[in-house]
């Protein structure tokens, strides 16, 4: 009887073993073709992931790299004077995603206020009570409040430590990109004074690092308002332009440029208006003092023929056209160089000519250039005694050093 119940026995629980264990996973229609086919796509895609990462490891960018360029970014609005008006400032929440460990709230605020104390004359207020939450009873309720959402809280917190703005931060993380947002608003009247939106697939701040220029960075947002870009230049040299008299000491010039001109397509092209201000070199260098025996002089009848006195001093007036040659970006580290042309007239006193000219530009750093260009003087006609006079033009060049402003 006994060895009948252990056989008994034995039999069930070789059956419960049998039905508990799992069956194998094949292809058919079975329920467990599904978890097949979502473990292969997975595995397919740590697959495509780890090659992608070995292929181009410089597209995978660390969590707190990408954080502090959007934090570089917010810095250099606040270094350019964004909110340069504010007397003091507090941090009053830090708002992160889910996904992100609650501790990181302080860490932001922290990396928050020590961007804008480097970047900016504005008193920084710990504010503890807008962290502080109070309890009370009402109609045998409890009601928790905290001063981030209820305005009198908030108005007595910065009514005792004097707190005259206010700043919330968004740090919003998905595994694509991250957006840094913050704003600010006045204690009194809960007016909006700044906001801003910092968005980790259109940062500047890497090439701010890489000495490039702003503004040829298309924005991101194709609705913002067109900002013209101008380039000022101011320059002094000298060359020879052609005069009433082809002596060269007459054409021997002083010149001053100013340029003005507007930038577009990324700064490849401008155009504007270029005055030259020139000085006749005999205006400047007369005959050095000097002694010595006199000799005599045989008297010279004069001629009653009118003769043109040349101009010493003249100006040129030009439609200006530039294209530089920038490449995909410009960097202030490097050499850069750019053709000219402008089309205008040459001016003196009773004396006008159409000009034509066309010049090399080199750029050297931010602020300077070297401006080489050749000049083309037409053909003009100058009133002398009653009578239009033609005076051939002719060929001639400048150079000068420019200060872009």
């Amino acid at each position: 009887m006994g060895f009948a119940f252990r056989l008994l026995l034995g039999s069930l629980l070789l059956i419960t073993n049998l039905l508990a264990a799992e069956p194998p996973k094949s292809a058919g229609r079975g329920p467990y073709a599904v978890d097949d086919e979502a473990a292969a796509f997975q595995k397919k895609q740590l697959q495509e992931a780890e090659r992608l990462k070995e292929a181009n490891p410089k597209q995978i960018r660390l969590f707190h790299e990408v954080l502090d360029e959007l934090l570089n970014e917010m810095a250099y609005d606040v270094k350019s004077g964004q909110i340069s008006g504010l007397k003091n400032l507090s941090i009053r929440k830090v708002s992160v995603s889910e996904s992100l460990p609650r501790t990181y709230e302080d860490y932001v605020e922290l990396l928050v206020a020590e961007r804008i104390r480097e970047n900016a004359k504005i008193r920084m207020i710990s504010c503890l009570p807008c962290k502080t939450k109070n309890t009370r009873i009402v109609d045998d309720k409890l009601l928790i409040s905290s001063p981030t959402t209820n305005t009198d809280d908030l108005n007595r917190a910065a009514n005792q430590l004097g707190i005259e703005n206010f700043m919330d931060v968004v740090l919003v993380y998905h595994t694509t990109h991250m957006v840094l947002a913050v704003q600010i608003f006045e204690t009194s009247n809960k007016e909006m004074v700044w906001t801003r939106t910092y968005n980790s697939e259109t940062l500047k701040t890497r090439f701010q690092k890489l000495a490039i220029d702003y503004s040829q960075i298309e924005k991101a947002r194709t609705s913002d308002e067109y900002k013209p870009d101008f380039r000022y230049l101011v320059g002094f040299g000298g060359g020879s332009i052609p005069n009433v008299e082809t002596s060269a000491r007459e054409k021997s010039v002083l010149t001053l440029h100013v340029r003005g001109t507007e930038k577009f397509d990324n700064r490849r092209n401008e155009f504007g208006l270029l005055l030259t201000l020139n000085m006749a070199a005999s205006a400047l260098l007369s005959d050095y003092p000097s002694e010595g025996p006199t000799t005599a002089t045989e008297t010279t009848t004069q001629s009653t023929e009118l003769k043109a006195t040349p101009f010493t001093n003249s100006l040129g007036l030009f439609a200006l056209y530039a294209h530089n040659f920038l490449g995909t970006l410009e960097s202030y580290n490097d050499v850069r160089y750019g053709l000219n042309a402008g089309l205008g007239l040459h001016l003196a006193s009773g004396y006008m000519a159409p000009t034509l000219r066309a010049g090399v530009d080199t750029y050297l750093g931010r602020r300077f250039s070297v401006n080489a260009s050749v000049i083309v003087v037409g053909q003009a006609n100058i009133l002398l005694d009653g009578k239009f006079v033609k005076v051939p033009g002719g060929v001639g060049a400048d150079v000068a050093v420019c200060y872009n402003m």
